[in-house]
């Protein structure tokens, strides 16, 4: 079965809900997401449909500062490359499980991007701290 590209913002729902309930208490992002933070849902993933239409459709409702929650999170359990690398394995597997295209390239493109410079953002922030 063919595989449709990522191309509205209901494809960007699709697969950040997909993501969101791949996760686990038991998986290192998802218990960060669950357990420590317990994240409202309702607020944060039209946040996520906002970003992500950003960067894949130049979409303009994003309003936010994505690393300043990430701070946050990193006072109460330190972020490491481990969790960015579970972070885009997840994302990867999801968009790959749903999507195929120039577009869907593009957004474990960019989310790769993301997961290193933020790993190695959180990594030296976290030495400093010690």
């Amino acid at each position: 079965m063919s595989k449709s590209d990522i191309t509205n913002k209901e494809d960007i729902k699709t697969f950040v809900n997909a993501f969101y309930k791949s996760m686990t208490s038991e998986d290192l992002v998802g218990h960060v997401f669950l357990d420590v933070m317990q994240v409202d849902w309702d607020h944060h993933l039209p946040k996520m449909y906002d970003f992500w239409e950003m960067l894949l459709l130049d979409g303009h409702s994003y309003k936010g500062t994505p690393m300043q929650p990430h701070l946050i999170v990193n006072q109460i359990v330190p972020l490491t490359k481990a969790h960015f690398e579970h972070w885009i394995t997840l994302f990867t597997q999801t968009i790959d499980t749903l999507f195929e295209g120039p577009k869907a390239e593009e957004a474990k493109t960019k989310a790769f991007n993301i997961a290193q410079t933020w790993a190695y953002k959180f990594d030296y922030m976290n030495k400093l701290d010690k």
